[in-house]
């Protein structure tokens, strides 16, 4: 019996270990390492910014100086604006609050807009839109031309100026009036001072020569075509004698006299 030859068992060879070539190296620990660099530059970057951003925070540096003032004056002067703005001149140019400076400047009754800015490298610039009046709104108040009323601290534009005074909401009905009234008696040598709507919506007129009139509630425009007519024709040569015309009457008008002198 022939014996076959079997496979020989043996213990497997050991295979001697390499070092790791430059190349292995990098690849293993060059990405993390760019990156690391890239962080120590971003934060070399982020801490040189907040340094320099504390710099320029400093009360001490880039200070305002100076205010620039646009924008169409005859009412205001720049003396009312200098007391709000002076306790800003000296802030940081950057640090320095506008926001509350505009807010602070905008309660000034005259001020219809206004805008406020930075003006490198030391200045405060205003841009304001003063507030265009129309006249007088009672005793104490004024009002613009778009109808709103407010208080003024000090008037500087040469009047006259007209008066209103009526009850509160209808402040563009007067203004529009008292313009329908101007174009309707100018022409006539009539100027109307002062135009008076009271709670009942009745009219009153007072023109510059003392001569009042009463319209009444209704028929305003009628009644108003109507003392047209009759003022050239019947009412101009005694106009110093008469005191009040009364319109409210339909087919005609009521004339109260001036009293005449006292005898002595």
């Amino acid at each position: 019996m022939q014996l076959g030859h079997g496979r020989r068992r043996g213990a497997t060879p050991l295979k001697r270990k390499t070092p790791t070539a430059p190349g292995q190296w990098e690849a293993v620990w060059g990405m993390p390492l760019r990156w690391l660099g890239v962080a120590l530059a971003l934060a070399g970057v982020g801490f040189g910014l907040w340094t320099g951003s504390q710099k320029l925070r400093d009360p001490g540096v880039f200070p305002l100086r100076q205010v620039r003032i646009e924008g169409e004056l005859r009412n205001l002067a720049e003396a009312d604006l200098q007391p709000v703005v002076s306790g800003y001149l000296g802030q940081n140019f950057f640090m320095a609050n506008l926001d509350e400076l505009r807010a602070a400047l905008t309660a000034n009754p005259w001020i219809e807009q206004i805008a406020v800015r930075r003006g490198w490298p030391d200045t405060i610039e205003i841009e304001l839109q003063e507030r265009v009046v129309f006249g007088y709104w009672g005793e104490r108040e004024m009002v613009d031309r778009q109808g709103r009323r407010f208080t003024p601290g000090v008037v500087r534009q040469p009047g006259p100026w007209p008066i209103l005074a009526g009850p509160a909401g209808r402040e563009l009905a007067l203004i529009k009036a008292w313009r329908d009234i101007h174009a309707l008696f100018d022409p006539l040598g009539l100027k109307l001072t002062k135009l008076t709507q009271d709670d009942r919506r009745a009219w009153w007129l007072t023109f510059d020569n003392g001569l009042e009139v009463y319209v009444g509630r209704d028929q305003f425009e009628p009644r108003l075509r109507l003392l047209a007519q009759l003022y050239p024709r019947v009412l101009a040569a005694q106009i110093d004698r008469i005191a009040i015309v009364d319109l409210r009457y339909g087919n005609g008008f009521a004339v109260r006299w001036k009293a005449g002198p006292t005898a002595g």
